[in-house]
Protein backbone atom coordinates (compact mmCIF):
# COMPACT_ATOMS: atom_id res chain seq x y z
CA UNK A 1 0.00 0.00 0.00
CA UNK A 2 1.12 3.51 -0.68
CA UNK A 3 1.47 6.15 1.99
CA UNK A 4 -1.56 8.03 0.66
CA UNK A 5 -3.75 4.91 0.82
CA UNK A 6 -2.62 4.26 4.40
CA UNK A 7 -3.36 7.87 5.40
CA UNK A 8 -6.80 7.74 3.82
CA UNK A 9 -7.55 4.47 5.59
CA UNK A 10 -6.37 5.87 8.94
CA UNK A 11 -8.66 8.92 8.57
CA UNK A 12 -11.83 6.92 7.92
CA UNK A 13 -14.09 6.21 10.84
CA UNK A 14 -14.73 2.60 11.74
CA UNK A 15 -18.34 1.51 11.23
CA UNK A 16 -17.77 -1.65 13.30
CA UNK A 17 -17.28 0.29 16.51
CA UNK A 18 -20.47 2.28 15.88
CA UNK A 19 -22.40 -0.95 15.30
CA UNK A 20 -20.85 -2.43 18.44
CA UNK A 21 -21.92 0.59 20.47
CA UNK A 22 -25.47 0.30 19.17
CA UNK A 23 -25.60 -3.40 19.98
CA UNK A 24 -24.22 -2.70 23.47
CA UNK A 25 -26.95 -0.12 24.06
CA UNK A 26 -29.66 -2.54 22.91
CA UNK A 27 -28.23 -5.28 25.14
CA UNK A 28 -28.09 -2.97 28.13
CA UNK A 29 -31.68 -1.83 27.55
CA UNK A 30 -32.85 -5.46 27.50
CA UNK A 31 -30.90 -6.19 30.68
CA UNK A 32 -32.29 -3.07 32.38
CA UNK A 33 -35.86 -4.01 31.44
CA UNK A 34 -35.33 -7.54 32.73
CA UNK A 35 -33.94 -6.16 35.99
CA UNK A 36 -37.02 -3.98 36.48
CA UNK A 37 -39.29 -6.93 35.77
CA UNK A 38 -37.36 -9.09 38.27
CA UNK A 39 -37.92 -6.42 40.94
CA UNK A 40 -41.66 -6.30 40.17
CA UNK A 41 -41.77 -10.10 40.26
CA UNK A 42 -40.04 -10.06 43.65
CA UNK A 43 -42.75 -7.74 44.99
CA UNK A 44 -45.49 -10.04 43.66
CA UNK A 45 -43.71 -13.06 45.14
CA UNK A 46 -43.46 -11.26 48.47
CA UNK A 47 -47.21 -10.65 48.41
CA UNK A 48 -47.85 -14.31 47.59
CA UNK A 49 -45.51 -15.71 50.23
CA UNK A 50 -46.78 -13.29 52.89
CA UNK A 51 -49.86 -15.55 53.03
CA UNK A 52 -49.54 -18.52 55.34
CA UNK A 53 -48.88 -21.97 53.94
CA UNK A 54 -52.38 -23.05 54.92
CA UNK A 55 -53.94 -20.16 52.95
CA UNK A 56 -51.81 -20.91 49.90
CA UNK A 57 -52.65 -24.63 50.01
CA UNK A 58 -56.38 -24.03 50.56
CA UNK A 59 -56.72 -21.51 47.73
CA UNK A 60 -59.59 -22.29 45.41
CA UNK A 61 -59.55 -22.04 41.64
CA UNK A 62 -59.90 -18.45 40.50
CA UNK A 63 -58.72 -16.98 43.79
CA UNK A 64 -56.27 -14.10 43.98
CA UNK A 65 -53.65 -16.28 45.66
CA UNK A 66 -53.57 -18.73 42.74
CA UNK A 67 -53.59 -15.80 40.33
CA UNK A 68 -50.43 -14.47 42.00
CA UNK A 69 -48.80 -17.90 41.80
CA UNK A 70 -49.64 -18.28 38.11
CA UNK A 71 -48.27 -14.78 37.41
CA UNK A 72 -45.02 -15.63 39.18
CA UNK A 73 -44.58 -18.89 37.31
CA UNK A 74 -45.56 -17.52 33.91
CA UNK A 75 -43.29 -14.51 34.23
CA UNK A 76 -40.32 -16.63 35.26
CA UNK A 77 -40.91 -18.84 32.20
CA UNK A 78 -40.24 -16.06 29.67
CA UNK A 79 -38.03 -13.78 31.75
CA UNK A 80 -34.97 -16.04 31.95
CA UNK A 81 -34.70 -16.47 28.14
CA UNK A 82 -35.09 -12.71 27.74
CA UNK A 83 -32.29 -12.16 30.24
CA UNK A 84 -30.05 -14.55 28.30
CA UNK A 85 -30.93 -12.72 25.08
CA UNK A 86 -29.86 -9.41 26.65
CA UNK A 87 -26.54 -10.81 27.79
CA UNK A 88 -25.96 -12.51 24.43
CA UNK A 89 -26.75 -9.26 22.60
CA UNK A 90 -24.31 -7.36 24.79
CA UNK A 91 -21.58 -9.95 24.16
CA UNK A 92 -22.35 -9.98 20.42
CA UNK A 93 -21.25 -6.35 20.31
CA UNK A 94 -17.76 -7.43 21.29
CA UNK A 95 -17.48 -9.29 17.97
CA UNK A 96 -17.85 -6.02 16.10
CA UNK A 97 -15.42 -4.28 18.43
CA UNK A 98 -12.85 -7.03 17.93
CA UNK A 99 -13.32 -6.76 14.15
CA UNK A 100 -12.43 -3.08 14.47
CA UNK A 101 -9.36 -3.92 16.53
CA UNK A 102 -8.25 -6.45 13.90
CA UNK A 103 -8.68 -3.82 11.17
CA UNK A 104 -6.54 -1.36 13.17
CA UNK A 105 -3.84 -3.96 13.75
CA UNK A 106 -3.68 -4.63 10.01
CA UNK A 107 -3.50 -0.89 9.36
CA UNK A 108 -0.63 -0.49 11.83
CA UNK A 109 1.18 -3.46 10.28
CA UNK A 110 0.79 -1.98 6.80
CA UNK A 111 1.98 1.37 8.06
CA UNK A 112 5.07 -0.15 9.64
CA UNK A 113 5.82 -2.13 6.48
CA UNK A 114 5.58 1.07 4.41
CA UNK A 115 7.60 3.26 6.79
CA UNK A 116 10.30 0.80 7.89
CA UNK A 117 12.43 1.10 4.73
CA UNK A 118 12.41 4.90 5.03
CA UNK A 119 13.35 4.68 8.71
CA UNK A 120 16.22 2.29 7.96
CA UNK A 121 17.45 4.56 5.17
CA UNK A 122 17.30 7.62 7.43
CA UNK A 123 19.22 5.81 10.17
CA UNK A 124 22.02 4.65 7.89
CA UNK A 125 22.35 8.02 6.16
CA UNK A 126 22.13 10.12 9.33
Amino acid sequence: MSNEELRAQARTSAPQIKVAAGIWVIGMMIIAAVTIIWVVLAVVANDYYSNSKAVRDAAEAGSGVLSQLSSIQATKAWLLPLEILGIATFLFGFGFAFANILKNIRLRGGTMAAVLPALKERKTSG
